[in-house]
């Protein structure tokens, strides 16, 4: 949901204008990316990071913490000073670690301060090409016939979730297996290692534009408009499920106010840009612009989601 017009003209005028110095003069900010390099979530946060150092005045170090999940980099994050000078993308692979892996050394809905929203993405249900499968109530049958194998990243991962929630709305029994990344799932399924994965459009349109593997339907409420023949898996029996993955950034909790709003209407204003625009639009992605306290919400709401999920599934690692 968007601000008022009036609002949003003041502000940006007041960003524009009257900046207050929430920024240490000289010091670069630094961009952690959980992930890794050259993937699809690195892909979205490099092209953010980019866009937002010219648009700050400041210069800003993009930095890859790949593990666990997006794990390693949120504890990292979580313990950096709160001021200003530490940013994060945050993705439901977070909320969907939080609620599965034991021990993790912070409380997402506690440590971190929610600064904007960036976009949303469905995950596809896929198969391998050579797959005889071609829809999802062909996928239901023949699960009922023999236990078929899921791929995922490993264990709190949005693929694992994903598959664990369509098991459960299908009412069917799955096996999971789980690869070193997102590269090395797809792959496995292409070669037959695997029967189905949930992945990300932006992650899975390589594969699909080679050839390599077919879509049989979307996670979300709606049809992408990436991919705009699949139906969802509402429209192919499964009423209700909606499982969007969304992307965003976090600050660690604590991080000054104006500094939070200074950032979130940048950010803002960057994905009300035609070219930030159109870059996530090709990546799959729809952007998404949301005050810090609607982040905030949004955040929350997805903490109890996958919560839910956690317990129906028995997913606790």
């Amino acid at each position: 949901m968007k601000l008022p017009i009036p609002r949003r003209t003041l502000l940006a005028a007041a960003a524009t204008f009257a900046l207050p110095p929430v920024f240490a003069q000289g010091r670069a900010l630094r961009f952690v990316i959980g992930f890794p390099a050259g993937g699809s979530s690195d892909a979205m946060g490099r092209a953010l990071a980019e866009r937002l150092a010219p648009a700050l005045k400041q210069p800003l170090v993009v930095e890859n913490r790949d593990g666990g999940g997006g794990t390693t980099a949120a504890a990292m994050v979580a313990k950096a000073p709160a001021d200003g000078s530490t940013l994060m993308l945050a993705s439901s692979h977070h909320l969907v670690a939080q609620q599965v892996q034991r021990g993790l050394p912070y409380d997402f809905a506690t440590a971190f301060e929610p600064v904007a929203a960036m976009a949303a993405v469905p995950s596809v249900l896929v198969v391998s090409a050579r797959s005889k499968l071609a829809s999802v109530k062909d996928l239901i049958a023949a699960a009922g016939a023999t236990r078929l194998r899921y791929g995922s990243v490993g264990a709190g991962s949005t693929q694992q979730a994903t598959a664990e929630l369509f098991r459960i709305r299908a009412g069917i029994k799955l096996d999971g297996v789980a690869f070193a990344g997102g590269n090395a799932m797809m792959s496995g399924l292409a070669n037959g290692e695997i029967d189905l994965a949930f992945e990300t459009i932006p992650s899975a349109l390589a594969q699909l534009r080679a050839g390599r593997v077919k879509a049989l339907a979307v996670s979300t409420a709606k049809r992408s408009f990436a991919l705009p023949e699949l139906p969802t898996l509402a429209e192919a029996g499964l009423s209700n499920f909606d499982a969007p993955v969304w992307y965003g950034v976090v600050a660690p909790a604590g991080t000054p106010r104006a500094t939070v709003e200074r950032l979130n209407e940048t950010i803002n204003r960057l994905l009300d840009s035609g070219e930030f625009k159109a870059q996530l639009l090709q990546l799959g992605a729809t952007p998404v612009t949301m005050s810090p306290l609607e982040w905030a919400g949004a955040i929350r709401l997805d903490l109890k989601r996958w919560e839910r999920l956690a317990r129906q599934a028995n997913l606790v690692a």
